[in-house]
Parts: C-alpha cells; structure tokens; sequence
C-alpha cells in the first residue's frame, strides 16, 4: 500500500507541476515574497516540495476516511480551557488554517467532540461537488453552516455550547469588515467575520495549530488568542491569529496552500 501511495503521489506532481503548471506562478510569487531566501535554489526546492504537499492533500480529500484511519493519522493536544468553556456553555471560535491537511482535522475534531462541532463552509461551484464535500465532512461533524448564513449559527450558539471551526486565510471575499495586518512580510487583507463574532458574544477564541509529524500524519494543538472576556481594541484578535498562523507556516513551510491568490487587495488602493 506504501508503495501505490507514493506511485500516486509521484504521478500527482508531476501531473500538477510539470504537465499543466497548475498555478506555478501564484506559487512561485507568493514564496518569494513572503521568505527571505538565500538562494534560488532554495526557493526551487520549496516550490517543489509545496507541489508535493498538494499531491498529497489532493490524495487524501479524495477519500473519505474512516474513524480509524483519523485515529491512526492525527493526534490531538486538547486543553482544559477548552472543555471548561464548552461545559459552562460557552462556545468557543477555532480558527484554522489551510495548513497540514484541514479536511481531517475538522473530521477529527468531530469525531473527539461529538455532537459539538460546528464547521463553516463556502459553496462549491459544482452542485455535485458541493453535495459530496457535505456528506463527507458530515460523517462526523454534526453542524455544517454555509457562511453566509450567519443567522443559523447564531441561532445555533444561542442554543448550544459548540467549537465552532472558522478557516480565515484566504482572501476576503468581498470588502465588508477587512482588518488589514502585517503578515509574511506583508500588509495582509483578513476578513473581520470571526473576530465580530467572538466580540460580540464574549466567545473564546483558540487557534489550531497543525504539524505534519510524518508525511500523511498530522498532530493538533489548541492554542488560547483570547479567552473571550479580555477588553482588547479592536483588530487584535485579528492580528494575533495572524502571527499564531504565520508561526504554524513558517516552521513547515511547505505545508500551506501558497496556490492560494492571497494578495489580492494593496492595502495602498481605495478598497
């Protein structure tokens, strides 16, 4: 079986990087911009390791994983915040990123918190793609909410203490809200959706800090940006899961989707 992954993995990249480019500029230009490289072989060997990270991610969403292969594959450092929050009926924002591989993190969150997990998601274009991603992610996450409908989850959290999973790294989708920040070397555009929310309703809001610990094995920690009562001004819950993100890609730094057009806005421009 170790050895059918790596031929599928082999023909994945050489599929995406060599055959059709997928995005090599985007990749290319979002590295180089955000690391200050020594050398241009140095960039090369992390272009290459990115497309091999795609091929990888590309190979496990397509497969819907059971229990035990989420049991086998990630680990998870719970803390006691955490679940003193939940059980004082509180509901807690966790905030992710596409680091390692997002998909089974969100199942594997569900799987360890049954009944309590809430997942944001965007509309996929394809219907038939859309409707196979929720019946996936719905194994075991029990709230799925398209994010644009914000009134259910309101509804939801005013009923039920849950660990609501919010990905913000990509660009914001439309100019309502931007917090602009400093990060990978840049003036950054992140949308305000999940710092509103938690200010609102004096949530606590963790980060989900992910780090392959072996090719196609991930480990999962919690780490507190605020534990939802902190008076602070506005922007910073925005920019300290900025820096929280910025760590997390930076120790592994092929383990992101620099594919991602990221750098959209020029926070110079009139948005």
């Amino acid at each position: 079986m170790t050895s059918l992954i790596r031929i599928v993995d082999r023909f994945l990249v050489v599929l995406l990087r060599d055959m059709t480019r997928y995005r090599f500029k985007v990749i290319r230009d979002n590295l180089q911009s955000s690391i200050s490289y020594s050398s241009g072989e140095e960039l090369k060997t992390d272009i290459s390791l990115n497309y091999r990270y795609l091929a990888r991610i590309l190979r496990q969403v397509m497969i819907v994983p059971d229990r035990q292969l989420l049991d086998k594959r990630l680990t998870l450092n719970t803390l006691p915040a955490v679940e003193e929050w939940l059980t004082s009926g509180k509901s807690v924002v966790v905030l992710m990123g596409h680091v390692g591989n997002w998909e089974w993190a969100g199942l594997y969150l569900g799987m360890k918190y049954p009944g309590r997990v809430c997942a944001l998601y965007k509309q996929i274009k394809s219907s038939r793609v859309n409707k196979w991603m929720l019946k996936r992610r719905g194994t075991t996450v029990d709230h799925l909410i398209e994010a644009k409908k914000m009134n259910e989850l309101v509804r939801l959290i005013k009923t039920k203490s849950v660990l609501v999973l919010m990905i913000a790294d990509q660009n914001p989708g439309n100019d309502q809200g931007i917090i602009w920040t400093d990060f990978l070397q840049k003036k950054t555009a992140f949308t305000g959706g999940p710092e509103t929310l938690a200010t609102k309703f004096q949530l606590p809001v963790v980060y989900l800090h992910t780090t392959t610990t072996r090719e196609g094995q991930y480990h999962l920690a919690f780490e507190i940006i605020t534990d939802g009562t902190q008076n602070l001004n506005k922007g910073e819950i925005t920019h300290r899961y900025a820096k929280a993100l910025e760590r997390n890609i930076l120790e592994q730094r092929s383990e992101w989707l620099w594919s991602h057009k990221r750098w959209k806005r020029n926070p110079e421009l009139k948005n």
